[in-house]
């Protein structure tokens, strides 16, 4: 396993080191062009997994720990060389801004809405949260400027961003997911299942979810992720129905398989200032699977939506109930509404462009890191 010379280095302390953006989206995609990468992020082993050299950290859950830990991951990064770094975690900011003044091409994964994001962190006071989002909002305004550039993963953080030094790559689904996502039986023909894939909290309407399933015949709901805060999976699990199955976290490829065996999905997130703001990944997965969905009633929603599926208030579970019986009780629906929403993501939320765009970006950077005499011999050869 190389331990240095990489054209680009991923670097996160808060996703695992296979997450399905900066794993199977950016860095497979950036090998499959031709380039040399490598991700440092949480993970059993040190390994070259699936093409792409990974140096493993240990996890670390609180934000703290995190902020430990960038250390380690300043020390591996400046050991690997790379001619790239880009950083995933805002926590990371302060290694960015090292690598920069040592000289390297550095840029940042904005991930989600930052100051948004801020607001909705339960374990914060509300008085403190307020206080900190004007912040992180600064922050990540002045900080954005002193780097190389900046990848967005939704529009309305891009405008926050330089203009001339931001590329917009959105979570779209890539083709061999959607390779994956078409490999099950016709919709209309599976078990009444439901599915959730994703981070199991109070705030993404898991609370509603489960009591909605509570003594629906013929039906189950399967969860597929961690539960973010322990109180919370206590009171979820003490009283979790029969026909609830929580699956744990999974790797992105088996939460793929797993679509292939539901008929719908759900999103029942809250109205959180930065759920307001983003869609999730989930969404366009739920589509790309040609899974008819239950999503939270945001007006932001309804483009992606229209056709697709039933929108329902979050905190109700009565509603989240009754759109679910009306979808398992409609074959021909579920067919047609399944048909649109595999055409949707395969002519218009296709990853491919965005794939096109974050290989241009990261290329041109790549390429203004070798001295200008080398520069000027590979445009005369």
């Amino acid at each position: 396993m190389p331990e240095a010379g990489y054209d680009v280095v991923m670097l996160t302390s808060a996703h695992p080191a296979t997450d399905d953006r900066i794993f199977y989206r950016e860095a497979k995609t950036l090998a499959e062009a031709g380039l040399t990468v490598s991700v440092v992020g949480r993970h059993p082993r040190q390994e070259i997994f699936d093409g792409i050299a990974i140096y493993s950290l240990p996890s670390a859950q609180s934000w703290r720990k995190r902020i430990l830990l960038s250390w380690t991951v300043l020390k591996i990064a400046v050991r690997l060389r790379g001619r790239l770094y880009i950083f995933h975690d805002p926590e990371l900011f302060g290694i960015g801004l090292v690598l920069r003044l040592l000289g390297k091409r550095v840029v940042y994964d904005s991930h989600e809405n930052l100051p948004k994001q801020v607001l909705q962190k339960d374990y914060l006071p509300r008085p403190i949260r307020y206080l900190i989002s004007p912040g992180a909002y600064v922050a990540e305004f002045i900080g954005a400027r002193l780097l190389s550039g900046v990848i967005a993963a939704i529009p309305v953080t891009q405008t926050r961003f330089p203009r001339g030094r931001t590329v917009l790559v959105r979570n779209f689904p890539t083709t061999s997911a959607l390779k994956v996502l078409g490999g099950g039986p016709d919709v209309w023909s599976r078990a009444n299942v439901a599915i959730y894939a994703g981070g199991l909290s109070r705030i993404r309407g898991i609370g509603e979810l489960v009591k909605a399933f509570e003594g629906l015949e013929g039906a189950e709901l399967w969860l597929v992720g961690k539960f973010e805060d322990p109180e919370f999976e206590s009171e979820i699990l003490a009283t979790l129905p029969k026909n609830v199955k929580w699956f744990g976290w999974k790797p992105f490829p088996e939460v793929l398989k797993l679509y292939n065996s539901a008929k719908i999905g759900m999103l029942p997130h809250y109205p959180m200032p930065n759920h307001r703001n983003s869609v999730p990944v989930k969404l366009f997965e739920y589509l790309g699977a040609g899974l008819p969905v239950v999503v939270s009633n945001f007006p932001e929603f309804s483009t992606f939506m229209e056709g697709c599926g039933l929108q329902v208030d979050p905190h109700s579970a009565e509603e989240i109930r009754a759109a679910v019986r009306a979808l398992f009780s409609d074959p021909a629906k579920l067919s047609t509404m399944s048909a649109l929403a595999r055409g949707r993501v395969r002519t218009a939320l296709s990853w491919e462009p965005e794939g096109i765009r974050l290989v241009q970006f990261c290329c041109r950077l790549v390429a203004e890191s070798y001295p200008a005499a080398t520069r000027r011999q590979h445009a005369q050869g």
